[in-house]
């Protein structure tokens, strides 16, 4: 125990340490943290190696034009590059606020980077200066030697979207909240909003252009078009439209298997005020296409309607009692009104919340603490030696506080997520990312840590045993690369609809079958999961072993004297990627069986032991052999001939084993073999020098997932670079790379 304090308490002075700059502006419950450590970075490549590379050179280019040549290095940009930046994430109440923390080194260096119309916008209070976009919810603030850069996301309630509102605002509410939001926002307007195809034929496709106008005072973004079942969005105008100009949505109903009447949605969502608009389509289908008696009837109704209130509107057009001074009509208008003044008034409401709140991040004055006060955060980042770090806490905060209410409102509750048992399975999950870069290699290494319940789930899941067998059919010297599963059948066909019993406790049972299929509830009462395992056990391997040149059978067109095409077979030689899939099986009775069978219907045929398999429009042949408790699978005859005969060629050395047999999953890619296994005649001559430095500088690829240790399950991707080519470091060696490759 003394052990543990200890270390604990290690790690917490070595954060300190480092962390007399801004981790200490970070609150103790922030649910997201990223950290960029910059003293680590700048000591693998300082800024002037960085600036002297390609992408350097880009980048001062860039800045330096937009600055009209204020900032021409990264000294004049005026960041401290040799400290630490933070980003993280809090959720409080349905609103998500970002923070991005940028170490300053001379504020004069960022005031250079904004425009005149920025700089108008400014204002100051004490030692900080702030700038407000209204728009996005932003707040860019700094002082001498920080930069904070705020954006809150913000819930949207059941009343904005649907306008269900208590109208309790003033009419000077209303006048200064539409001040306040005047020519701000683009308008929406559409010709028409609903489109009637009248009756048509079942199985016929209905295609209806809404057309619109930005009637607004500044430009208008569609950034999403989705219809409901039957309709597509298959065009929509997708570029920035100004104020004035106007633009299309193309609407498709297909009316295949429907009938009767129909009213299908479209949502659009945009950079308007209301951010959601909505378009209709309605109409009847009928098996002929031909509107019923009663139909008929309410069309000729409708338009005699429409002729009698055209003549009702004529006759009262210069009168004070006409349709435009309805009385329900300007009631209407007024709560529109209303609703436009309480959404403007919330506005700006969050955004002096927003303000005050990174007024308190820059200060750093919380109560509660930093987030050097969550042991969780402390425990799970270790030394700080890494150039790189993401922790994220509670999964089930972060879902529920991610969907909008107004979402809910159903027979389960106010949130979708009240469906599922989320707290029970997600609880106390989290995550911890660090990314490294070393002398030879580069990582990235993620832990998730789960609750008690999850973890024994996935512990049944991936409690498999690799088939020794497999490393007989392995030669090491040949292959490209290989991907291995390591799980259990038996597990996690006794496990899974465990967790789907968990997932959906609250869920009563004439309302399941709308969540799980009935099929996942049937596995634990149908299938006898150890006699399933013995079929297919749960570890698997794909080994890709270089490139077979084959010669592949095309059918093309060639012309006759007469200039009449003919049908002409030709023959090509083609590169194909060698492969052998390994699956383990204890039942070679059954595989004998199907073979047969095959056989018997003239899709399969025996040779030397094994059976080949023709595949419709392949170019190549599918080779199967069981031995040694494996179903063997190859497209290579001379592989599957030798693993046959027992003379084939196997290699493995100690790290693949490890690697395969250690591991619940693991992918390895042999980046130097890959690239020598390509064709020549497939680089164009431009590119040739390039894929050779390409393929002299380049090492592998592994990326494994352990399996579960208590509650703990780990991933990493190394990316191993090669030694003695003048590479210093692996992030040197991505600058390195990108002098090389990029012209």
């Amino acid at each position: 125990m003394k052990k543990v304090l200890l270390f604990t308490t290690l790690c917490f002075a070595t954060l300190v340490v480092s962390a007399q700059d801004l981790i200490s502006k970070v609150p103790k419950n922030a649910s997201v943290v990223i950290a960029l450590k910059g003293r680590n970075i700048t000591d693998l490549v300082s800024v002037s190696e960085f600036e002297n590379s390609k992408m350097g050179k880009m980048f001062i280019k860039e800045l330096s034009r937009k600055t009209d040549g204020s900032v021409t290095d990264l000294e004049t940009l005026g960041i401290d590059l040799s400290a630490n930046f933070y980003y993280f994430m809090e959720t409080e109440e349905g609103v998500f606020t970002h923070s991005f923390l940028v170490p300053l080194k001379d504020k004069r260096g960022f005031f250079s980077l904004l425009s005149e119309s920025d700089k108008e916008k400014i204002q100051y209070e004490g030692g900080l200066s702030y700038m407000v976009e209204s728009y996005d919810n932003m707040v860019t603030m700094w002082n001498d030697d920080t930069l904070l850069i705020t954006i809150a996301q913000e819930e949207s309630n059941y009343d904005d979207v649907y306008g269900y509102d208590d109208y309790d605002y003033t009419v000077e509410a209303v006048e200064e909240a539409a001040d306040a939001v005047a020519g701000y926002y683009p308008i929406l307007s559409f010709d028409e909003s609903t489109y009637n195809f009248g009756t048509i034929k079942e199985g016929d496709v209905v295609e209806h252009t809404f057309n619109f106008t930005n009637t607004g005072d500044s430009a208008l973004v569609i950034t999403d078009a989705k219809a409901s079942c039957g309709c597509t969005v298959p065009s929509f105008s997708s570029e920035e439209i100004a104020p004035g100009e106007s633009g299309t949505i193309l609407v498709k109903f297909d009316s295949s298997n429907k009938s009767g009447s129909q009213s299908k949605t479209v949502t659009i969502t945009s950079n308007t005020e209301n951010e959601v608009e909505r378009l209709y389509i309605e109409g009847t289908i009928t098996e002929d296409g031909v509107a019923e008696v009663e139909e008929v009837a309410e069309i000729i109704e409708d338009i005699y309607v429409d002729e009698i209130e055209e003549t009702v509107i004529e006759s009262t057009e210069y009168d004070d009692s006409s349709y435009y001074n309805d009385d329900y009509y300007e009631e209407q208008d007024r709560k529109r009104e209303i609703r436009a003044a309480k959404r403007a008034a919330d506005r700006l409401v969050s955004l002096a919340s927003i303000i005050e709140k990174a007024k308190k991040i820059m200060k750093g004055s919380y109560a509660e603490g930093s987030i050097l006060k969550n042991s969780s955060y402390v425990k799970s980042i270790g030394s700080g030696k890494d150039e790189a770090t993401v922790w994220v806490n509670d999964f089930t905060a972060l879902y529920r506080d991610a969907i909008p209410s107004y979402f809910g409102g159903g027979y389960y509750g106010d949130n979708p997520y009240d469906m599922f048992n989320f707290d029970r399975l997600y609880g106390g999950m989290s995550l911890t990312s660090k990314l490294n870069f070393d002398d030879t290699n580069a990582s990235i290494k993620t832990v998730y840590t789960m609750n008690d319940e999850m973890a024994e789930y996935q512990r049944a899941i991936y409690n498999g045993k690799m088939n020794k067998n497999f490393f007989k059919y392995f030669n090491e010297d040949s292959m490209n690369g290989y991907f291995s599963i390591n799980t259990s059948t038996e597990g996690t066909l006794s496990a899974y609809p465990k967790l789907v019993d968990a997932m959906f406790e609250g869920v009563e049972k004439e309302h399941l079958e709308d969540f799980v299929p009935i099929a996942t509830r049937l596995i634990s009462i149908l299938l006898d999961e150890e006699a399933i395992a013995k079929v297919v056990r749960g570890d698997m391997l794909l080994v890709m072993n270089g490139v077979e040149n084959v010669e592949v059978t095309y059918t093309t067109y060639d012309y006759d004297e007469n200039y009449e095409s003919i049908e002409v077979t030709k023959t090509k030689t083609e590169p194909i990627p060698k492969f052998i899939l390994m699956v383990t099986s204890e039942e070679k009775e059954i595989f004998n069986r199907i073979m047969k069978i095959g056989i018997k219907e003239g899709a399969v045929t025996a040779e030397n032991g094994f059976y080949q398999v023709e595949i419709p429009d392949a170019p190549f042949t599918v080779n199967m052999l069981f031995k040694d408790n494996t179903l063997l699978i190859s497209n290579s005859k001379a592989d599957i001939t030798a693993m046959s005969n027992g003379t084939y060629n196997a290699k493995v050395s100690g790290r693949h084993k490890k690697l395969i047999s250690k591991n619940a999953g693991s992918i390895y890619i042999n980046g130097k073999s890959l690239t020598k296994d390509i064709p020549e005649d497939m680089v164009p001559n431009s590119y040739r020098e390039k894929l050779d430095y390409i393929s002299n500088n380049v090492e592998d690829l592994e990326f494994r997932v352990g399996k579960m240790k208590g509650n703990v399950l780990e991933g990493e991707m190394i990316l191993n670079t090669p030694e003695g080519k003048g590479h210093k470091n692996s992030l040197a060696y991505f600058l390195n790379m990108i002098d090389a490759l990029v012209d």
